[in-house]
C-alpha cells in the first residue's frame, strides 16, 4: 500500500449513499485514477467529491478525505476531513458526481510559505503573540522574540533571503532559544542601532540567546543583554553559529559569550561591556569564540570572577587586533586542557596576572 499523487485525475460517477464509490470514467481533458502510475489496489489518495446538476454545475453535496483504492474502478471514502454533511461522510443523492483528486486544506495547513522577498517581523513590548508580526503597530507585532523565530523557522521557507526580527526598545524578559533554519537564508535580530541598550533582553534563571545544533545560524545586533541568578548572554553549542555586534553586555550571572562542542561566535563589530560576568567570553570542548579588528568598550570597571578570556577542553578564543577602552578587574585569562587562547601580543582587560595549566596556551 502507497500513497499516490498525480496530476488531473476526475472521473464521474453515480453511486450514491455513503457506500465506496464506482467510478465511471475520465471526464474529457483528464485521466482515470486506474491511470495513476503505479497505482495498485490498497493505495491511499486524498480526493473530493462533488454532486453536479445536468450542465455540470456543481450542487450543494460535496465532501473530501483521504481514499482508498480499494478495487479496481473504486474509491472507498476512508477518512471524511470536510463535507457539506458538517465535515461528515455525504449520503449522496442520485445523479452524476465528479470525483478527482485533490490537495485538502488539512495537508495544505503544513505546507511552509517560500519567500520571494526579504522580510521583516516586528516585536513590542505593547504587541500580541496572537498578532501576524507583519505590522509595526500594537496590533500588528509580536510580543516576544521567541514568537517571531518560531515563525520564521515553522511556517518560512527562506529561500536564501534575509527574515529580520526588529524589536522595539523596552524591556523583554523571555529567554530565547534559536532552533534551526529550514533552509539557505539569513535570519537577522536587531533591536536600536543608534542606542542599542534600550533594546534590554533581561532574562532570570535562562540565557538571553541559546543556540544549539548545526543549521542554527543567527545574526543578533542592537541591544542589550543581563542575566540573573543564572545564564549566559549569549551560549551557542553543539555546531551552531552565532555573530553578534554592536550590542551591550550588561552583568551576567554567568558568561557573557560561550562556547563548546565546536559551536562558533563570532563579533561583526564593536560593542560595549557595562556589567560583570564569570568571564566575557568562554569556549569549551571545541567551541570557538573570534573578535578581530573592532573595538570593545568596558564602563563602570566590569569585575571577571574567572577571567576575561576562560577556555578549556580543546576551545579556542581569536582575540587580534582589538581596541580596548575602559578597564576591567579580574584575571587577564584562564587556559586549560589543550585549549588555545590567542591574543597575538594584545594586552586583555583586567589586573591580574592570567594562568594556563593542563597543555593550555595563550599566544
Amino acid at each position: 500500500m502507497a500513497f499516490k499523487i498525480a496530476d488531473r485525475v476526475k472521473e464521474t460517477s453515480t453511486s450514491t449513499s455513503t457506500t465506496p464509490f464506482a467510478l465511471s470514467g475520465a471526464i474529457a481533458g483528464y485521466i482515470s485514477f486506474s491511470a495513476i502510475p503505479g497505482i495498485a489496489v490498497g493505495d491511499t489518495l486524498y480526493y473530493c467529491i462533488q454532486a453536479v446538476d445536468a450542465a455540470g454545475t456543481p450542487t450543494a453535496e460535496w465532501e473530501c478525505g483521504l481514499g482508498t483504492y480499494s478495487a479496481a474502478n473504486t474509491l472507498t471514502r476512508t477518512t471524511v476531513t470536510a463535507s457539506s454533511n458538517a465535515g461528515a461522510a455525504v449520503n449522496f443523492s442520485a445523479g452524476t458526481k465528479q470525483v478527482y483528486l485533490t490537495m485538502p486544506a488539512v495537508q495544505v495547513a503544513w505546507a511552509k510559505e517560500r519567500l520571494t522577498a526579504n522580510r521583516t517581523y516586528y516585536v513590542r513590548t505593547d504587541g500580541s503573540d496572537s498578532n501576524t508580526g507583519l505590522a509595526n503597530t500594537s496590533g500588528g507585532a509580536f510580543l516576544t522574540i521567541q514568537k517571531a523565530v518560531d515563525v520564521i523557522t515553522g511556517s518560512l521557507l527562506l529561500a536564501g533571503f534575509t527574515t529580520t526580527v526588529q524589536v522595539a526598545d523596552g524591556t523583554y524578559t523571555g529567554a530565547v532559544v534559536l532552533p534551526p533554519l529550514p533552509d539557505s537564508g539569513t535570519v537577522v535580530i536587531q533591536g536600536n542601532s543608534g542606542t542599542p541598550a534600550n533594546v534590554l533582553i533581561s532574562t532570570t534563571s535562562a540565557s538571553c540567546f541559546t543556540a544549539d545544533g548545526a543549521r542554527v545560524n543567527y545574526t543578533i545586533k542592537d541591544l542589550k543583554v543581563q542575566t540573573t541568578t543564572s545564564g549566559y548572554g549569549i551560549y551557542a553549542s553543539n555546531s551552531s553559529k552565532i555573530l553578534f555586534g554592536n550590542m551591550v553586555f550588561g552583568a551576567c550571572a554567568s558568561h557573557h559569550l560561550r562556547s563548546d562542542n565546536f559551536a562558533s561566535v563570532t563579533a561583526s563589530s564593536s560593542y560595549s561591556i557595562t556589567g560583570s560576568a564569570a568571564s566575557h567570553v568562554t569556549a569549551n570542548f571545541g567551541g570557538y569564540v573570534r573578535v578581530l579588528g573592532v573595538t570593545v568598550t568596558l564602563t563602570g570597571t566590569p569585575a571577571f570572577s574567572g577571567a576575561f578570556a576562560s577556555a578549556s577542553g580543546v576551545g579556542v578564543i581569536y582575540l587580534a587586533a582589538l581596541t580596548f577602552t575602559g578597564s576591567a578587574t579580574g584575571k587577564y585569562h584562564d587556559a586549560q586542557g589543550n585549549s588555545v587562547i590567542y591574543v597575538n601580543g594584545l594586552t586583555l582587560p583586567g589586573n591580574a596576572a592570567g594562568t594556563t595549566a593542563t597543555g593550555g596556551q595563550v599566544i
